[in-house]
């Protein structure tokens, strides 16, 4: 093999490597784009409603640009972490879910229920807790005054 030959099998050899390693990096950073880490929710409040439950309002963490999302819940802490109160959370669905901000949240223990003051959109909500109360359960009302701030959004049509 002559010095011309061996130099132009060399340009090949570092061409080629250098093609798979910009289609290696290219397949790895569209894997991790499309395969991005979920953000953790996080407890942003924990309140006392009645002996041994208590309200949980969660967090769904999410990227700056998107809109922030709370997540309403009632359950028995039993004296969990915050870790395992989040996926305990996380199994079961919440009564009410909103776009609001914490600070535009206020919640109100009546003698029947709770009454939940808000600022922002609502996407889900029950009026009813059927919480266990031994071997029966008792119903207990969500009554919602809800404020909408945001101007009405395009229908995208």
């Amino acid at each position: 093999m002559t010095k011309t030959e061996l130099q132009t099998l060399i340009f090949s050899v570092k061409k080629y490597l250098t093609i798979i390693f910009f289609l290696c990096l290219s397949g790895f950073l569209i894997h991790a784009y499309l395969h991005k880490p979920e953000f953790p929710s996080e407890i942003v409040l924990t309140q006392d409603f009645i002996p041994g439950q208590s309200i949980y309002l969660v967090q769904d963490a999410r990227d700056p640009d998107e809109p922030k999302r709370l997540r309403f819940y009632v359950n028995d802490g039993g004296g969990r972490s915050n870790e395992a109160m989040r996926v305990r959370l996380g199994k079961t669905p919440p009564f009410l879910v909103s776009d609001t901000d914490l600070k535009d949240v206020v919640i109100q223990h009546v003698s029947n229920g709770l009454h939940i003051k808000l600022k922002g959109a609502v996407s889900n909500y029950q009026s009813n807790l059927y919480l266990e109360d031994g071997d029966t359960y008792t119903t207990y009302r969500v009554s919602l005054e809800q404020v909408e701030t945001r101007p009405p959004l395009p229908s995208g049509r």
